[in-house]
């Protein structure tokens, strides 16, 4: 199959800083952007202006202002700048500045969405009727031991290498990419003739083999014909439209993408006897798109496929934790906040006083590609690069359980509750919570900002060693894989965004996409010969 030309950053070529400039549109004096405060409701060019300003800024910025806080960060604790960030944001939401409500929500969005943290530690009082006053209560004591057991790393940026971890032993690169086809079957009819919709999901993988330092790809992995309970999952027929709410179809289409994929990973991957991958760089996010206990419990299609996922993804966590298996996603689709917006802080608190912090927060994906793209970055082997602490983030965190209950009773607190109202087993829903913790980090492999780095995340139990060696593993699969450029998942954009990936990611994405079309032609005409069937009994 063609491939994509492949990205090579350490091309002689030099560097170019972006082209975005918007300044003179924003600035003309013919023009005023006014300030949310200055008016009664909310304003969407405004919030629009203060974006395309937070993104100017900060690429105008990437080689003096941005570099600096590079190098500062190299040498910074984690724990520590997280603690002061946390500790100056009470401060400044306390003093009932125009900006409190929004260092609120950055505030929620950093410690209780991002970290886990839960009202008690970080507890967050909007004004009483008739006042503007915020509280914020900090349990600082219990925030440092958070920090603390969540977060690995001396320092927010470290140096990391791509020794062969695995020895002189040869292993295996595995990953997977699910798609979603839209197709109709044409209804001959008398008088007219009419297409009747089917949505079709599938996924597909590649293997890359390291033999001796050498690299090689097995056979393209997936199920060129799947069977009547497989399609059960797969195709969404037009029914669906018309027995769900929109929303619930809406959710229903993606959480049959998580239960494409995590089936696939776990027949064709994870537990594919002797070609069983040491490490899986599958695409996306390893969390499921919905989460939540509710909607666990819904009973119509779009509960049923919220549990399928939740069942499979809970296979493929205990097979990959029994074979010893570094499951990892590549996730381009990131909305947290959570390393972003304590270097948006630090930035304005540090090294440059008139920095917008605060104001419009970009997100993760953003942010670390600008601070950790560097034009001196040498992709010779990716044999050592730049990269964050690692931040550990649980389902119970992704499934807002650190808002609704209690942790550390579960089971008796909030369980129990859902298990004498429902008649759905959680058995499943349960165990995610107890096993499911998976570490964060983006790793710095670009010269430049042009292209979005991903957040690679991986699934960790003790099996695996130090959470340390694992993020060398990955960087060592990405050597050995080399990396890509994906112009074809874009969101909410016109003009392709172009991520940086692993080629072993990028090819999986090729072959879901091929085999996709194949698998969505033969079950257009595995319909029609039904159609056939049915209009042979009417007869």
């Amino acid at each position: 199959m063609p491939r994509k030309r492949k990205f090579q950053p350490d091309s002689s070529e030099q560097y170019q800083q972006l082209e975005l400039d918007f300044s003179e549109i924003i600035n003309d004096e013919s023009h005023k952007v006014f300030s949310r405060d200055a008016v009664a409701d909310y304003n969407p060019v405004e919030r629009t202006a203060d974006y395309m300003r937070q993104i100017v800024k900060s690429q105008r910025d990437w080689e003096t202002t941005i570099k600096t806080a590079r190098e500062h960060l190299l040498k910074k604790d984690p724990r520590e700048l997280y603690r002061e960030f946390f500790t100056d944001l009470k401060r400044q939401i306390e003093q009932d500045s125009s900006k409190s409500a929004r260092l609120a929500r950055l505030l929620e969005q950093v410690a209780i969405r991002g970290f886990g943290m839960t009202r008690e530690q970080v507890g967050i009082e909007e004004p009483p009727k008739g006042s503007s006053r915020w509280t914020v209560n900090l349990d600082v004591a219990s925030i440092q031991q958070h920090l603390q057991s969540h977060i690995v790393g001396e320092h927010f940026l470290n140096p990391i290498t791509s020794d062969d971890v695995w020895g002189n032993r040869d292993f295996l690169i595995g990953s997977s990419d699910v798609s979603q086809h839209r197709s109709s079957v044409p209804i001959p009819a008398r008088f007219f003739t009419r297409s009747v919709p089917f949505l079709l999901n599938n996924a597909a993988g590649a293997v890359l083999r390291v033999q001796q330092g050498q690299v090689s790809y097995d056979q393209a992995r997936f199920n060129p014909q799947p069977n009547e309970e497989l399609l059960k999952w797969m195709l969404i027929d037009p029914s669906y439209q018309d027995e769900l709410e929109p929303e619930d179809y809406q959710r229903c289409l993606a959480s049959a993408m998580d239960v494409g994929q995590y089936k696939f990973d776990h027949e064709y991957l994870l537990n594919a006897d002797r070609n069983r991958p040491d490490i899986i760089l599958r695409d996306g996010s390893l969390f499921p798109q919905d989460a939540y206990l509710d909607n666990f419990l819904i009973k119509n299609r779009r509960g049923e496929f919220t549990r399928e996922a939740i069942r499979d993804l809970l296979k493929c966590l205990n097979c990959a934790r029994d074979y010893k298996i570094i499951y990892c996603g590549v996730a381009k689709n990131v909305r947290l906040k959570v390393y972003s917006a304590v270097l948006d802080w630090y930035i304005a608190k540090e090294i440059h006083p008139n920095w917008d912090a605060g104001n419009y927060t970009l997100n993760d994906g953003q942010m670390m590609t600008l601070l950790l793209s560097d034009p001196s970055f040498v992709g010779d082997y990716l044999k050592q690069t730049i990269a964050t602490c690692l931040i550990r983030r649980s389902f119970t965190t992704r499934a807002t359980l650190n808002e609704k209950a209690n942790l550390t009773d579960l089971e008796n607190s909030y369980f129990e509750r859902y298990e004498k109202k429902h008649d759905i087993n959680i058995d499943s829903y349960k165990q995610l919570c107890n096993i499911f913790h998976m570490y964060m980090f983006f790793i710095g492999h670009s010269k430049n900002p042009n292209q979005q780095l991903p957040r690679y995340e991986f699934f960790y139990n003790d099996s695996l060693g130090s959470v340390s060696s694992i993020a060398q593993k990955i960087l060592t699969a990405l050597r050995y894989s080399s990396i890509d450029i994906d112009q074809d998942h874009s969101f909410m954009a016109e003009e392709p965004i172009t991520y940086i990936i692993p080629t072993v990611t990028q090819q999986a994405h090729i072959y879901s996409k091929d085999v996709g079309k194949y698998i969505t032609d033969g079950t257009g005409q595995l319909l029609m010969s039904r159609y056939k069937a049915l209009l042979s009994e009417m007869v």
